[in-house]
């Protein structure tokens, strides 16, 4: 059975520097990840382990204009946000160890997986960075499906290489952990459930809210009308932000 974790976290923004100088003016850091050239996207990228927020906008608007969302959902939607002066939290994307067996698994259980794809990006130090990815084209009453990534190499190694390369750091905030994702959806019931089969996983449910179990994280549905995650919370945090919640537009990130 393929093991499933919270791999990243994707951010629409509309310049990935002024949002990376956010994040860095309260000790959070960030560097700049690469250029999809494919789909005229370009990120930056802050790690928490190999769990890690990406800060995604477009550096070429003609070619972000030359493919549609049965392509890549999630890169779809971003650049449709950029267009619309949009900065809000995408969706997560979900790390397999096995994404042949996971997207049979989906296909099988009638969810509209697109086809499992190489993708590449050089980084900032001309390093090629490759992966195995397949979106979803199809949201839960509104809602953006996560999409699913499998890296070249185990965790373990990976981890190594991108601390010799400075991208797994010491932050100043703190040890921090992306602990959970908390989505506001119409029917929280249902979404939770989706999700829970999506992911192999159960769902606990209090008066207020739905919680999914991902691994030692959750994610937390809540009824609300934005149809997307609206906030990030996070253990770990140093004195700096212990306690406190920072926002980028409508976007929350709680510290503990």
């Amino acid at each position: 059975m393929a093991v499933l974790n919270w791999d990243h976290t994707m951010i629409n923004v509309q310049n990935v520097d002024e949002a990376a100088k956010f994040f860095g003016d309260h000790g959070i850091v960030f560097a700049r990840g690469g250029r999809h050239e494919k789909w005229g996207t370009e990120n930056a990228l802050g790690y928490f382990g190999l769990n890690y927020i990406e800060l995604i906008s477009v550096y070429d608007k003609e070619r972000a204009k030359q493919f549609s969302r049965s392509d890549a959902s999630a890169v779809y939607d971003a650049v449709k946000d950029y267009q619309q002066k949009v900065q809000r939290i995408n969706t997560i994307a979900i790390r397999t160890t096995d994404i042949t067996a996971t997207h049979d698994r989906l296909k099988k259980a009638g969810i509209n997986v697109g086809a499992v794809e190489e993708g590449q990006r050089l980084d900032e130090q001309g390093n090629l960075i490759t992966w195995s990815i397949f979106f979803i084209d199809d949201t839960i009453d509104g809602l953006p499906y996560p999409f699913f990534i499998q890296w070249q190499g185990s965790d373990k190694v990976r981890e190594q290489k991108l601390t010799e390369q400075g991208l797994i750091v010491q932050h100043a905030a703190g040890d921090l952990v992306a602990r959970q994702a908390v989505f506001h959806v119409p029917d929280p019931k249902k979404v939770a459930e989706i999700w829970s089969g999506l992911l192999e996983s159960k769902t606990e449910n209090t008066d207020s809210e739905y919680q999914v179990e991902l691994g030692d994280r959750q994610l937390i549905f809540k009824k609300g009308s934005e149809k997307h995650i609206v906030q990030l919370n996070f253990d770990g945090a140093g004195d700096q932000l212990k306690q406190q919640t920072l926002a980028l537009d409508n976007i929350k990130f709680s510290f503990k």
